[in-house]
């Protein structure tokens, strides 16, 4: 079970200093592994933003899940067909297709986006320089830091212990990957992280039965990850902004769809990485909130929705 490290105390050295000692050292090859499906316009986009930024030497893997993809995808990855490997695949679902791309990757460092961000210059040298150059060995995964599109309209958070931390067994998860302030992390979100692929083997790869929106199959293979003795850092220098475009990808088809995979998704993360004899205030503590997002949202279903999912991962094998 996910046993919780608390702070680790660690100094991160100027990126630009360990991307120079990177580069004169034996670095680490990267794959950018790049999921998609029904956004031919925005993906495009975001390889033209990966291709024309530090991406030299480092493969780009799109594994496209769109059942009739767009002509000009087709062509695009002809045209750059040096520099992308392009997989289409019948089934969809997210989690099975970042299992594709760690089987084709041949980097030794797997970076995950989503196929709408806008990444920065330096994305894939900031995650390939934290696995040897941080100050923190035996790193095994990077969770990078994620802008919203426009101004960030708060302060960014500024306190390590509020980053990219798994507290309470589960029933507190911080994020905060906008925040500028590098330290130790529990779990990375999807759309900006990094694994060694040695480590993503070894894990099992990404939990299929995380369904629906996948939420949460970030956060599990994060701490699976730990759990087999590697460590994380949060990284702000291996930074993008998310477009969080509302059609395409793994957005939910209705509210329904929506609560019922989040309560199936977050039962099979608690039974997965927790103790059993916590399993049962987990519970209590998901049923609580759900009238809450009901009374907020204005549709009481919500709550038999929610429980629906919750209960159907409760007979399903771990």
């Amino acid at each position: 079970m996910f046993e919780d490290w608390g702070q680790i105390d660690f100094q991160i050295r100027p990126l630009d200093d360990i991307i120079v000692t990177m580069m004169s050292a034996d670095t680490p090859r990267a794959s950018v592994v790049i999921p998609t499906i029904g956004r031919g316009e925005l993906l495009i986009d975001t390889l033209s933003h990966l291709l024309s930024s530090g991406c030299n030497g480092c493969e780009i893997i799109v594994v496209d899940q769109t059942p009739d993809p767009d002509e000009s995808v087709i062509e695009f990855v002809k045209a750059n067909r040096d520099r992308i490997v392009y997989v289409k695949i019948d089934e969809p679902g997210l989690t099975n297709a970042r299992n594709v791309g760690i089987e084709k990757a041949g980097g030794d460092v797997v970076i995950f986006l989503d196929d709408d961000v806008v990444p920065d210059e330096r994305l894939v040298s900031a995650h390939v320089a934290a696995y040897g150059g941080g100050g923190v060995d035996n790193v095994g995964g990077v969770a990078g830091r994620i802008l919203p599109p426009g101004e960030i309209s708060h302060e960014v958070e500024q306190n390590p212990k509020r980053i990219a931390k798994v507290r309470l067994f589960g029933l507190l998860i911080r994020e905060n990957f906008d925040s500028d302030v590098p330290t130790t992390a529990d779990h990375a979100r999807g759309c900006n992280m990094s694994f060694l692929k040695q480590a993503l083997v070894k894990a099992g790869g990404f939990d299929l039965a995380f369904g629906g929106t996948a939420h949460l199959e970030d956060a599990d293979m994060s701490l699976r990850v730990r759990r087999l003795g590697y460590r994380m850092l949060f990284c702000p220098g291996a930074s993008l902004i998310h477009l969080l475009e509302q059609t395409g990808g793994c957005r939910p088809k209705n509210t329904r769809d929506w609560f019922f995979w989040y309560g199936h998704n977050l039962c099979r993360f608690y039974r997965k990485n927790f103790p059993a004899y916590v399993f049962p205030l987990q519970c209590l503590h998901f049923v609580l909130r759900l009238p809450f997002q009901a009374v907020k949202r204005g549709n009481l279903k919500i709550v038999s929705w929610g429980i629906s999912g919750f209960a159907k991962s409760l007979f399903e094998d771990i």
